[in-house]
């Protein structure tokens, strides 16, 4: 983009990476001429300048190849409505209609479906191992983002059985005050009450690209989202957040509380 204010900035460079199988079959890019020139802070961070766009084509000429590259694709980016949100608009400047296929947002399946200490391009990127040069050039972060997302469908669907639906599914029924929270809210606070265990899959901050592991928990405090409580199998007292529970289901264990425990939420 030519910088980050959406009511004046462009699109100035574009790449598509198609992915199939976990298998790069196509890479494209193209520098864009924008009808603005570049910020400042723009230019900082990508290096594109106004005399590299001279000869650029605009958009609106690269409509078709663009359109083509997208046929049929799962629309998959790092922030997905940032990027989308260009698209539209300078679609919309061009005279074009921009009508994106089914998106997957690997920023969003950061947040919810792992518990990475960063959710950026360049920390995920560090964390699966893939490569990431002239990071903010359009062709090295659509790499990256390919590479990211292959990694995480390594840890979610090993099997090759999950749809994009259900990936999405999730990741929206994992966001805060879904149905999927308030229900989990409540069987951590039933068990509380009860003084009986929860079995919860969690996601791991040691080791976020493991997936989830398997915790039979007994609540000693509850201060949603922050639960305190003694965890079976580490056989040590430990904080969970409910926003890295996946799922959570009540157990048969009954506990007492300790009368000498020190809150820690």
């Amino acid at each position: 983009m030519t910088g980050l204010d959406a009511g004046r900035d462009q699109i100035c460079e574009i790449a598509v990476v198609r992915m199939r199988a976990g298998v790069v079959i196509d890479r494209w890019s193209s520098l864009i001429r924008p009808t603005v020139p570049m910020s400042q802070g723009a230019i900082d961070v990508c290096g594109i300048t106004d005399t590299m766009l001279a000869a650029a084509p605009r958009l609106h000429e690269m409509v078709p190849t663009i359109r083509e590259k997208l046929a049929n694709a799962v629309f998959v980016a790092h922030n997905a409505p940032f990027d989308l949100g260009y698209l539209h608009r300078d679609f919309d400047r061009a005279g074009e209609r921009f009508e994106p296929p089914v998106v997957l947002d690997t920023l969003e399946m950061a947040r919810r479906l792992f518990a990475f200490r960063k959710n950026n391009l360049a920390a995920l990127s560090k964390a699966f191992g893939v490569r990431l040069e002239r990071h903010h050039r359009a062709m090295a972060d659509a790499e990256a983002t390919a590479g990211v997302l292959r990694g995480m469908l390594d840890v979610l669907d090993p099997t090759g059985v999950v749809t994009v639906s259900d990936i999405n599914a999730l990741v929206g029924a994992l966001a805060p005050n879904s149905p999927l929270r308030l229900r989990q809210s409540r069987v951590l606070k039933d068990a509380f009450r009860r003084r009986r265990s929860v079995l919860i899959d969690y996601q791991s901050t040691s080791e976020p690209t493991t997936g989830t592991v398997r915790r039979e928990v007994a609540v000693w405090l509850l201060n949603l989202p922050y639960v305190q409580g003694w965890c079976y199998l580490r056989k040590g007292e430990r904080v969970f957040r409910l926003d890295r529970m996946l799922s959570v289901r009540a157990g048969e264990k009954a506990y007492v509380v300790p009368d000498n425990v020190e809150p820690r939420i």
